[in-house]
């Protein structure tokens, strides 16, 4: 009896312990998860998007070529300049419509922009300048067209006309030109100064009285050419010297690309 009853008492035991383990174990779970239900959760908000803002080119909103880009920035532009041999009066030939193109290229990257350079020597604006020159220009397919305004050519040759009849032809000629080339932007620029000049001057006084209403946009660019014996040092026969096609391109890239 001995023998049975204490197997028993370990079984017992030992069942007992096992019990009690469980319980325990139980009660700790229970523990746990109440503990777990109390604590707050906080809602995760959904992260608010940040937009990035556009990346602005700031090469292309520069002076008036940089607005005119803005329009159409993926059409190529062709640049033609128009006039007497003041632009080409070096013995490179390489005159300040080409300063201002190298200029601009390295200014403005995001845009094709090609140019051409037509001379007329001889040419005045009362005599054949439509016939002479309309046909290059138009065949030349210009998006910005860049004309002299020959007075130069006007006042050189002597041509008996007065300075009111000589503004009354140019402006006969862009109109032609406009017409001829509707979405083309006019650029006039007047010829360059020379020292001692007397009508010339006359006719310059016109040119700026009126060109208001002339088609295309006006660009004085004497104020940056010195006087007196400054003004004889970058002229060479009445034409700009390298010195003066420098100041002439640096005078009209202040406004070309506000440069």
């Amino acid at each position: 009896m001995k023998k049975i009853g204490f197997p028993l008492v370990i079984l017992f035991s030992i069942t007992g312990i096992i019990l009690s383990y469980m319980y325990d174990q139980q009660q700790i779970a229970e523990i746990a998860d109440e503990a777990t239900s109390s604590i707050p959760v906080e809602e995760t908000k959904p992260s608010e998007e940040i937009e990035d803002e556009p990346v602005v080119d700031e090469t292309v909103s520069l002076g008036w070529l940089g607005s005119h880009i803005d329009n159409d920035p993926y059409l190529t532009q062709k640049v033609v300049f128009v006039g007497s041999s003041s632009f080409t009066s070096t013995e490179s030939d390489y005159g300040w419509p080409n300063l201002v193109m190298e200029e601009t290229a390295h200014a403005i990257d995001t845009t094709t922009i090609d140019y051409e350079v037509l001379t007329y020597s001889g040419e005045t604006v009362s005599s054949s300048l439509i016939a002479d020159t309309a046909r290059d220009i138009t065949a030349a397919d210009p998006t910005v067209l860049i004309i002299e305004s020959f007075s130069l050519n006007d006042n050189q040759y002597y041509l008996p006309f007065t300075e009111q009849e000589s503004f009354d032809n140019l402006s006969l000629f862009l109109t032609h030109m406009e017409s001829e080339l509707p979405d083309t932007e006019i650029i006039v620029v007047p010829s360059n100064p020379f020292p001692n000049a007397l009508h010339y001057l006359e006719r310059k006084n016109v040119l700026d009285e009126q060109a208001s209403t002339l088609p295309g946009t006006y660009v004085d660019h004497w104020g940056a050419w010195p006087t007196g014996e400054g003004l004889e040092s970058v002229t060479q026969n009445l034409r700009p010297n390298d010195e003066g096609h420098e100041i002439w391109s640096k005078a009209f890239l202040e406004f070309f690309i506000d440069s």
